[in-house]
């Protein structure tokens, strides 16, 4: 399951949260660090499907 758990301490509180869960999360904080690719992910989003083929310039 992908449901966070709460655990309650007496001193402070913790959230478990599965391996799967946890690399997304360090992956979108790292994604979202990167000046612009916010912008350019909300761009390509809207992009029609049909516009994105193409050769790669690698």
């Amino acid at each position: 399951s992908h449901e966070p758990i709460q655990i309650t301490g007496k001193r402070a509180n913790a959230v478990l949260v599965s391996e799967e869960d946890w690399r997304a999360i360090q992956e979108t904080i790292y994604l979202l660090s990167i000046p612009g690719m916010r912008e350019s992910i909300r761009k390509g989003m809207k992009e029609p499907v049909e516009k994105c083929g193409g050769k790669l310039k690698w």
